[in-house]
């Protein structure tokens, strides 16, 4: 399942010259997966059953940058998932269906401490929108 979200670039998004600076994709990354889980599973649903979903490794290719005012479309899907991690891939384009960047990101589920904690195969199902 494939979904997105919408959002504009702001002057604070950018450097000087008007172009997004680079952490700023982590952040809308981050945005596109918390309304993904909202849609299929809350997040905070999660957290209350004792899980935390912490970025493990993160793959990114900047193509073509971002720039102030252009509206940006962060497309998210799963593209693994097991009962201890969950595979994210992620496009980024401008209203102009320009690709702005490719990334991926693995989050694994961990209890409150940090430590690893496996989900059932119910939760699985939800996460998945099934």
């Amino acid at each position: 399942m494939k979904k997105s979200c919408k959002l504009r670039v702001y002057y604070y998004d950018t450097d000087k010259m008007g172009v997004v600076y680079h952490s700023n994709y982590l952040k809308w990354m981050e945005m596109a997966r918390t309304e993904y889980f909202r849609d299929v599973f809350p997040y905070k649903q999660i957290e209350d059953m004792g899980f935390i979903l912490p970025v493990k490794s993160l793959n990114i290719e900047y193509i073509s940058s971002a720039k102030y005012d252009e509206e940006i479309e962060v497309f998210v899907e799963i593209k693994e998932i097991n009962s201890i991690k969950i595979r994210f891939y992620y496009e980024i384009y401008n209203s102009e269906k320009e690709l702005k960047v490719t990334a991926e990101t693995i989050n694994v589920f961990t209890d409150e401490k940090g430590k690893l904690k496996r989900v059932s195969k119910e939760i699985l199902e939800k996460i998945k929108g099934q």
